[in-house]
């Protein structure tokens, strides 16, 4: 596989064996990375544990992809209180539904909660095809339109956890989703105690007590992130 130069730095074969993992690229060749990446501008940019990628208010043209590290999707209100929308790690795409959806301005920040990287690709420059008829452009295309179906399929997923009633609703359906992902019984959660805190729009200590009482009930048996819902099973 041959190296590619992205923003002046030559990327080498483990970046470009994740990118293969990365939705957006699917189908697409080999032989195919180095020209697409020069063919719609790619930039990578490096950020500190705390650095903000996006702001609330911004207007961005491009998508971002996360090569190392994680991000997340966060929303604040007036009052200081931050809800995380998502928790992204490497191969994740986000800022597409802005930039796709004619409304350029965004309404969330995402922000490094680890030390990462993030390629960034013009959305634009992906969506129109270029003069040279580039033959990956149509497999672009398609891909987009997949990955935008697929991130809304996760949004409802995720109205079905924080519309429930009570906590323990929340937490029940939550690792329910993560028990048919990971087709198992014992799942682990990407996110610590106090991400998922913010995540189901809860207080740390009242998660805290609600999942001693649901192992106190039988339901749950919990180690940190990795928690395993009782009477499931899966063939």
């Amino acid at each position: 596989m041959n190296q590619i130069y992205l923003s002046g730095v030559i990327k080498m074969h483990e970046d470009m064996k994740l990118l293969q993992g990365v939705p957006l690229f699917k189908y697409i060749k080999d032989t195919e990375f180095g020209a697409l990446f020069a063919c719609v501008g790619a930039k990578k940019e490096c950020y500190e544990k705390g650095d903000f990628i996006f702001f609330n208010g911004n207007v961005t043209s491009s998508i971002g992809i996360v090569i190392s590290g994680r991000v997340q999707v966060i929303k604040e209100d007036v009052y200081g209180n931050c809800a995380i929308f998502n928790d992204l790690g490497p191969k994740s795409v986000f800022g597409e539904s802005f930039v796709c959806g004619g409304s350029f301005t965004l309404t969330v920040s995402v922000q490094a909660v680890e030390d990462s990287e993030v390629l960034f690709l013009p959305f634009e420059r992906i969506m129109h095809i270029c003069p040279s008829a580039c033959g990956f452009h149509n497999t672009l295309l398609k891909n987009m339109v997949e990955m935008i179906a697929r991130k809304n399929i996760k949004l409802v997923e995720k109205l079905e956890v924080t519309t429930k009633h009570s906590l323990r609703e929340k937490m029940m359906t939550y690792l329910s989703q993560l028990a048919q992902e990971q087709c198992s019984p014992t799942v682990t959660s990407p996110l610590g105690r106090v991400d998922l805190a913010a995540f189901l729009g809860a207080d740390r200590s009242a998660l805290t007590r609600e999942l001693n009482r649901m192992r106190e009930a039988g339901l749950i048996v919990f180690d940190k992130n990795t928690y395993t819902l009782m009477n499931i099973s899966f063939s």
